[in-house]
C-alpha cells in the first residue's frame, strides 16, 4: 500500500449544487463561486471548469496568481474577480492577456487603491473592469460610505476604469439576522445615492453562502459563495426558514482510508501519549494511518475527546462508527472497534475507514468533525494535506438548464480594449 488515505472529489455533486442555487437565486441572478486556495485545496484545474459548466457567469480567487491559475484552468470562459487589494500589475503574459480580454476584474478598496488602479490601466492601454467594496461593518477592506461615494463617481468620470460591481462582505450573516440587515441597509444607501453614476450592467453582490441561504433579499443581482458548491454551510446558518435546507446540497468531499492494524488490550490499558483514554474494559483497538499531518484535526477542547467519529466497514460488511480514543499522531489515529465485530481482531485487517462521510446525518459529516475541532470549514478544508492523493468521481459534464445569459462585461472590456490597440 502506497496511498494511507484518498480524497474523492464528486465533480457530479458540484453539478447538483449549482443547480440548487441556481433555483434558489432564479435566473435573474448571476452565480460567482469562490475558488481562491486552489479551490479550498480541491484543485482549481479540475474544480473551475466544472463550475463554470454548471453555469457559473464569474469566478472568485484572492490573488493575481491565484487568478492566473483559474483562468488556465477553464480557458477565460469567464471573468475573475481578484479579492484582494492590488496597486501593482506585473506585466506577464497571462495577466496581460486577461486584462485585454476584459476578464480580469479588480477591486477597489479605497482610494488610493483606485488611484494606483488607474495608473496601472494606463501603462498597459487598457481599460480595466473593477468592482467596488463597501465596508458595512467588517473593517477588514473596502471603502467607508462616504469614501465609496466618491468612488463610484471617479470610476464613472475615468477613462480607463469600468465599474462592474459593487459589493460589500457582511460580518455576521451566519447567525446574526439583525446586524446582517442593518449591514445591508448600509450597503443599500450607498447605492441608491448613487446610482445615476453606476452602470445598468453592473453586479450588485453581497450574499455569501450564509446570506444567499437567509432570504432572497441578499441575493440582488449576484451571490458570491464559497461553502455552498462543496455541499455545506447550511449546518452552520442559524436562521428559522432558510431558502435551502440542510440535505438539498450533496457534500463533494469523501475521505477515506483502511484499518492497518488491530489488538485486543486488557481492561485499565491506556492508549497512546499521555494515556488519555484507558480502556475500561477488555477492548478492540483499531490503527489507521492518518494523523494531523494529513489534516485530521486536533481536538483542543477536552470536551470533544471521544466524540470525533469514524466511519468503517465492519468485517461483516456492515456500516459503523467507531470513537477516536487517544492522542492524535502525526500520522496515525486510534479507534475503539469494541462490540463492532466479534471474532477476530485480525479481521479488521484492510477494513475501509471513511475519515470524512457524505451523509449529513453522520457523525463523521465534515461540519460536525470540524466543529468538534473548534475550527471551520473553510480551515479544516484547506488544511487538508496536498499530498493527499485526490481522485475524481463524476460523468459527463451536464448543461444547467435555466442559466444567466451571459453578461456583456467581458464584451464591453474587450472592446475597449481593442479599440486602445
Amino acid at each position: 500500500m502506497q496511498d494511507t488515505s484518498t480524497l474523492d472529489i464528486d465533480l457530479t455533486a458540484i453539478d447538483h449544487n449549482m443547480s440548487v442555487l441556481r433555483r434558489a437565486v432564479g435566473n435573474g441572478c448571476a452565480l460567482c463561486p469562490i475558488v481562491k486556495a486552489d479551490a479550498y485545496g480541491l484543485g482549481v484545474g479540475r474544480v473551475a471548469k466544472r463550475l463554470v459548466g454548471a453555469g457559473a457567469e464569474m469566478l472568485a480567487v484572492y490573488s493575481l496568481r491565484q487568478a492566473i491559475e483559474t483562468a488556465a484552468a477553464m480557458n477565460g470562459a469567464v471573468p475573475i474577480l481578484v479579492l484582494m487589494p492590488v496597486v501593482d500589475i506585473p506585466r506577464e503574459d497571462e495577466l496581460v492577456r486577461l486584462m485585454l480580454a476584459g476578464q480580469l476584474h479588480l477591486v477597489v478598496h479605497d482610494e488610493a487603491n483606485l488611484a494606483a488602479l488607474e495608473a496601472c490601466a494606463e501603462s498597459i492601454g487598457v481599460t480595466l473592469p473593477v468592482h467596488l467594496e463597501i465596508d458595512v461593518g467588517m473593517s477588514r477592506g473596502g471603502a467607508n460610505p462616504s469614501e465609496a461615494s466618491r468612488i463610484i463617481r471617479a470610476v464613472h468620470e475615468s477613462r480607463r476604469l469600468l465599474l462592474r460591481g459593487v459589493f460589500a462582505h457582511f460580518s455576521h450573516s451566519r447567525y446574526d439576522a439583525a446586524r446582517t440587515e442593518d449591514q445591508l441597509a448600509r450597503y443599500s444607501l450607498v447605492v441608491e445615492a448613487n446610482r445615476r453614476f453606476i452602470p445598468t450592467n453592473t453586479y450588485e453582490h453581497v450574499a455569501s453562502t450564509y446570506a444567499l441561504a437567509r432570504d432572497e433579499r441578499y441575493h440582488r443581482t449576484m451571490v458570491r459563495f464559497g461553502l455552498a458548491w462543496l455541499g455545506y454551510g447550511i449546518d452552520e446558518l442559524e436562521a428559522n426558514a432558510p431558502l435551502i435546507t440542510r440535505d438539498a446540497l450533496r457534500p463533494v468531499v469523501r475521505w477515506s482510508s483502511t484499518v492497518v492494524g488491530a489488538k485486543v488490550i486488557a481492561a485499565n490499558c491506556s492508549v497512546g501519549y499521555g494515556a488519555r483514554w484507558t480502556a475500561s474494559r477488555r477492548s478492540t483497538i483499531g490503527l489507521i494511518p492518518v494523523g494531523y499531518a494529513d489534516g485530521f484535526p486536533v481536538a483542543r477542547l477536552p470536551a470533544a475527546c471521544g466524540q470525533q467519529m469514524i466511519g468503517v466497514r465492519t468485517p461483516h460488511g456492515t456500516q459503523a462508527y467507531a470513537p477516536v480514543i487517544g492522542a492524535i499522531n502525526m500520522d496515525q489515529i486510534t479507534v475503539d472497534l469494541t462490540d463492532l465485530y466479534d471474532s477476530s481482531a485480525n479481521d479488521w485487517i484492510g477494513c475501509e475507514a471513511e475519515i470524512v462521510g457524505r451523509n449529513v446525518d453522520a457523525p463523521n459529516h465534515l461540519p460536525r468533525l470540524a466543529a468538534q475541532s473548534g475550527l471551520i470549514v473553510h480551515e479544516l478544508l484547506t488544511r487538508l494535506n496536498p499530498r493527499l492523493t485526490r481522485v475524481v468521481s463524476s460523468d459527463s459534464l451536464p448543461t444547467i438548464a435555466g442559466s444567466v445569459a451571459p453578461t456583456r462585461s467581458v464584451d464591453d472590456a474587450t472592446r475597449a480594449n481593442s479599440a486602445a490597440g
